[in-house]
């Protein structure tokens, strides 16, 4: 499986997926027009990746600043995929990155987080 590497944009998040580092993060702003159209071939892969046994920790780095509500349905896909993945029996981590001051982004992480049952989550501030 390939790294995806998307730059970010002022509308999209940096999507940095490295397979081998069994690591993916997410970064920056996220209100494309259509955010289903603009994560749905890198989610795919994502998604195949984690329906495969790993060896260590799968890392999902969360370090958005900004998202609409199309993408936090297509971010909470991503939680669920990984949920799965960790229920399956792979061990998931995924880091919340929030700037101290910003209760609102730090409340959502924790409203994500109580869906999850097997995958770890860390809610943690920005250095």
């Amino acid at each position: 499986m390939e790294k995806i590497l998307i730059d970010a944009t002022a509308r999209t998040p940096k999507f940095d997926f490295d397979p081998d580092q069994r690591r993916l993060i997410l970064s920056g702003e996220s209100y494309p027009e259509d955010p289903p159209k603009f994560f749905a071939e890198p989610l795919t892969k994502v998604r195949e990746f984690l329906k495969l046994k790993h060896e260590g920790v799968v890392h999902f780095s969360f370090q958005m600043t900004y998202f609409n509500s199309s993408s936090a349905k297509v971010i909470m896909d991503l939680f669920s995929a990984l949920e799965e993945s960790a229920t399956e029996g792979n061990d998931v981590l995924i880091e919340w990155h929030h700037a101290d001051d910003d209760d609102n982004m730090r409340e959502l992480g924790e409203e994500f987080s109580e869906e999850l049952v097997k995958a770890r989550f860390q809610l943690l501030t920005f250095t």
